[in-house]
């Protein structure tokens, strides 16, 4: 016998019985036969989750007292747990009313009831919250427990039960940057970060140095905007959990005629549940969700249907949602390019007056090679493409780079390579803290690479990219109209310059093409960044805040260069070099044609 055996002998009795009273009967006598049979117990010490179907009761969304059974996340939440163990943290991004409170309320007090030396922590977001997961997910749990399971205790006080015998306790407090401090913890469950009045990296800072090596630590949630919840989310240093509304057996209704609808959102919403495999029933009761709802955005947030969705907080999104979200989940399992960085030696050449004197040096790029590296900003998602003939290239394909320079510390480095005959994204850069030079000069290796791009960069906050660029006398360079104040005339200058004029232009320019080609985009960081371009009250067209755009306005500034690029492939002559070579070179003492003495 396995305590698989005890619970599933449970589920039987309860399906054909549906009598609480006989259930505490059962219970007790599987608490007394785990208790006598060593096999058994040594498995609930290993696993003291296992308890949880075994013996927990809890109040169901019916008010009823039943017996804890898992649902479906809730069983895979625990089957993740068992196969990735406290490697790293999880973070369980979820909707509303799936069950992990619950759950992961109810493993801690498996552990601190079954496990000696045992130290745990509940964060809650409010007071509120604090009482209510102790009173009615912890306190009343433990408190219908059979005498056998209940370890003696030395207090039970309003928000801790410390067992004395076994030196176990499980505490909960609510979210503040000095709880926990001085404290020794093998198991934190921080509940509802996003929505934490306090600083995530604060409470990182204190309780977190309070985890031993091997301590289970718990970050559940349901999004709240961009915020340090979606820091830690996108820092990919957790086992990032994302659960999925439909995940959820009981959100489900028969009352289909909520599906016929004439909103056009909502028809977008239903193809895609669809697709993704949704019946009849859990569209029809997302439906009638929606259409409860005042503030219909709150859809998204509260019952999401991918990770990005769940972090949208305020504002519409200024591209198609829906076909960005569709396109993502495409693209995510394919291959997305290589990552690194250009290598390259600088070569200088002494530039003289009329007089022989060394006035400057002319620097230029050379052996210039991407190296393929893991922590790489750049990303090949497509080589550059030439036409050869009997092994010279005769012709080109013409590309564009779009850069956008960081503002301020936050901001990224940015630039998008696009292929000018098809407007496809070939290649992307992204980098937060790097020096300008170096950025210039990388871009400048994107260029080159790209069979001498077209670049445009983007010179608000700082000129001195685009002066690099031009100090190794690269001259393919995007041009715009500016009014020469002095002169009182028009004249062109380098570099583009994002204004209240220009970026309304670029930024519906770049709208139209993602509706009526997104396949065009390959890069996911570009395409999550859409997601979340907002037209915000003051009319202002931006990232919401805590989210970034540097790479939206890079592409909205290629597409809009590309104008000042041939969309043709490019004609190339031979260098004269490569000419002598291929028709006249030859090696030492090979002979082609006779000596002129031979005449």
């Amino acid at each position: 016998m396995v305590v698989q055996d005890i619970i599933d002998k449970r589920k039987r009795i309860w399906n054909e019985k549906h009598d609480i009273q006989l259930d505490a009967k059962l219970v007790e006598a599987s608490a007394v036969k785990i208790l006598s049979t060593p096999e058994l117990a040594q498995e609930i010490i290993a696993k003291p989750y296992l308890l949880i179907e075994c013996a927990f009761t809890i109040v169901n969304k019916k008010q009823q007292t039943v017996p804890f059974f898992l649902n479906a996340v809730q069983r895979d939440f625990i089957a993740k747990l068992e196969q990735y163990g406290t490697s790293k943290p999880y973070y369980v991004l979820k909707g509303r009313q799936q069950g992990f409170t619950t759950l992961i309320t109810a493993i801690q007090l498996s552990y601190a009831i079954v496990s000696k030396n045992f130290a745990g922590f509940t964060i809650a977001d409010k007071g509120s919250n604090t009482q209510t997961i102790f009173n009615d997910k912890a306190r009343t749990v433990y408190g219908r427990l059979p005498e056998q399971l209940r370890p003696t205790e030395k207090f039970n006080s309003v928000n801790e039960l410390f067992f004395d015998k076994l030196n176990s306790s499980w505490r909960i407090a609510t979210a503040s940057p000095q709880v926990g401090r001085s404290r020794t913890l093998n198991f934190i469950h921080f509940s509802e970060i996003a929505t934490y009045e306090c600083l995530l990296s604060d409470l990182q800072a204190g309780i977190g140095r309070a985890a031993t090596a091997d301590a289970l630590i718990i970050y559940e949630t349901t999004a709240n905007g961009f915020n340090q919840a979606k820091d830690l989310w996108d820092s990919e240093s957790c086992i990032n959990l994302f659960y999925e509304w439909w995940q959820t057996e009981e959100y489900r209704s028969t009352e289909s005629h909520y599906i016929d609808t004439a909103d056009a959102w909502l028809e977008e919403r239903i193809v895609f549940l669809r697709l993704k495999g949704c019946d009849e029933q859990q569209i029809a009761w997302y439906c009638k969700t929606y259409a409860g709802l005042i503030d219909k955005q709150l859809i998204k947030q509260e019952y999401p249907c991918t990770p990005e969705e769940a972090f949208i907080s305020s504002g519409n999104s200024l591209f198609q949602v829906e076909a960005i979200n569709a396109h993502i989940q495409r693209i995510s399992t394919l291959p997305n390019g290589i990552k690194g960085v250009f290598e390259y030696k600088k070569q200088g050449a002494p530039i003289t007056d009329s007089q022989g004197i060394v006035r400057d040096m002319q620097w230029t790029l050379t052996q210039i090679e991407f190296k393929e590296r893991a922590d790489g900003y750049i990303t090949i998602h497509t080589e550059p493409k030439v036409e050869s003939k009997d092994g010279v290239v005769v012709s080109k394909c013409p590309y564009v780079i779009g850069g956008d320079t960081a503002g301020t510390g936050e901001d990224y480095f940015t630039a998008k390579v696009i292929d000018n005959t098809s407007g496809a994204t070939v290649a992307t850069l992204r980098v937060q803290r790097i020096d300008e030079d170096i950025y210039a000069e990388q871009v400048l290796c994107l260029a080159k690479h790209y069979n001498d791009a077209l670049i445009a960069l983007e010179i608000n906050y700082s000129r001195h990219p685009l002066r690099v660029i031009q100090g190794y006398g690269y001259t393919k360079l995007y041009m715009r109209e500016r009014v020469d104040a002095i002169a009182d005339k028009t004249i062109m200058d380098y570099g583009f310059e994002t204004t209240r004029k220009t970026k309304p232009i670029i930024i519906a320019e770049l709208v139209e093409l993602m509706r009526t080609n997104i396949e065009l985009e390959c890069d996911v960081n570009t395409l999550k960044e859409m997601l979340t371009f907002v037209k915000k009250s003051n009319g202002s067209m931006e990232a919401i805040d805590g989210a970034h755009d540097d790479l939206v306005m890079a592409l909205a500034i290629a597409h809009f260069a590309s104008t000042q690029q041939t969309n043709k492939w490019i004609d190339c002559k031979p260098e004269e070099t490569d000419f002598i070579q291929k028709f006249f070179g030859h090696k030492q003492n090979e002979q082609r044609f006779m000596n002129w003495e031979e005449f």
